[in-house]
C-alpha cells in the first residue's frame, strides 16, 4: 500500500506541474490555456533530443526547454488568447485546444510516434520511503510540485504582480481602469507558464518518457485537479493534485485500471455537489 501511495503522489505531482501553468494564465488574464499540457510534452521531447541524443547537461536541457516553452507561450497568447479574451463564451477554450493539436501534430512530424527515453534528473534508482518504494527522480518530482505551489502562492499573495493578476482575473475592465496593463501582464504570464511547462516536461518525462499521446491525458487529469482544488488557488491545486494522484494509484491497484476514470469523476462529482467552487475556491458574489 505504501508503494501505491507513493506512486500516487508522483502521479499527482505530474498533474500539479501541468496545472500550475493553467493557474498562472487564469490569474493574469482570466483565460484557460489548454495548450499547457502540449508544452509539457514538447519539453519532454526537447529533453530526449538534447539530453539523450546530444549529451547536453541537465541544467542546459532545463534552460532550453524553458526557453522554447516561453516562446510557445507568447505565441499562444498573441494568436489564440488575446483575439478572443474578454468577448464572452470563453473562446480561448477552442483556440488553445487548436494550439495543442498543432503542437502535437508538429511533434509527430518531427519526432514520430515512437516513445523516446529521457535521462534521469538525479537518479533512476529506487529507494525505500516509509515502507514503500519510489525512484529518486519521483521524489524530486514531488518536491518540485510542492515548491512550485508554495512559491507561486507567495507570488500571488505578497507581490504587486501577483495582486495585479488577482485583480485582472476578477474583473479585467476594472483592472484596466485602475491602471494595470492587462495585455503586458497576460503575455508575461503566458511566457512564464510556458517556461514552467517546458521545464516541467523534463521532470515529467523521467516518469512518462517522451510520447506524443501524453498531452491529451495530462490535459484532462490536470484540469480535473484544478476544478477539484479550486480555480486560481495554488494550495487547492497542491491538495487536489495529491488527492487525485493517490486515488488514481490506489484504484488502479486494488480495483483495476478500468475503474480509474469512474473513481476520478465520482470524486469530481462529490466535490462539485458539496463545494461547487472547488475545495479551496472562493464564491464570487455579483450584483444583478
Amino acid at each position: 500500500m505504501s508503494t501505491a501511495i507513493l506512486t500516487g503522489l508522483v502521479l499527482g505531482s505530474i498533474y500539479i506541474l501541468v496545472a500550475v501553468g493553467y493557474n498562472i494564465v487564469f490569474l493574469a488574464s482570466g483565460a484557460f490555456n489548454f495548450a499547457q499540457a502540449a508544452v509539457v510534452m514538447l519539453g519532454a521531447f526537447v529533453a530526449s533530443t538534447f539530453g539523450v541524443e546530444r549529451g547536453v547537461p541537465t541544467i542546459g536541457v532545463l534552460a532550453l526547454a524553458a526557453l522554447i516553452g516561453a516562446v510557445v507561450g507568447i505565441a499562444t497568447e498573441i494568436a489564440a488568447i488575446r483575439p478572443v479574451i474578454g468577448k464572452g463564451l470563453h473562446g480561448e477554450l477552442v483556440t488553445t485546444v487548436g494550439v495543442s493539436t498543432i503542437l502535437t501534430g508538429l511533434v509527430v512530424v518531427i519526432w514520430g510516434v515512437d516513445t523516446r527515453p529521457i535521462n534521469p534528473l538525479v537518479s533512476a534508482d529506487t529507494v525505500s520511503v516509509l515502507g514503500g518504494r519510489v525512484t529518486v527522480d519521483g521524489l524530486v518530482l514531488i518536491a518540485a510540485a510542492v515548491l512550485s505551489c508554495v512559491a507561486l502562492w507567495g507570488w500571488s499573495r505578497f507581490t504587486l504582480g501577483g495582486l495585479a493578476s488577482l485583480a485582472v482575473s476578477e474583473n479585467r475592465e476594472a483592472a484596466t481602469l485602475r491602471g494595470i496593463n492587462v495585455n503586458y501582464l497576460s503575455i508575461l504570464a503566458t511566457a512564464a507558464a510556458g517556461a514552467i511547462g517546458g521545464a516541467a516536461g523534463v521532470f515529467v518525462g523521467t516518469q512518462t518518457l517522451a510520447v506524443p499521446t501524453i498531452a491529451a491525458v495530462l490535459t484532462l487529469n490536470s484540469f480535473l485537479v484544478l476544478i477539484i482544488g479550486g480555480m486560481g488557488s495554488f494550495p487547492g491545486l497542491l491538495i487536489g493534485g495529491l488527492v487525485v494522484g493517490t486515488l488514481e494509484a490506489l484504484t488502479g491497484r486494488y480495483l483495476g485500471s478500468e475503474y480509474v476514470t469512474l473513481a476520478l469523476f465520482a470524486l469530481l462529482l462529490a466535490v462539485l455537489l458539496v463545494k461547487p467552487e472547488g475545495l479551496f475556491g472562493q464564491k464570487v458574489n455579483r450584483v444583478v
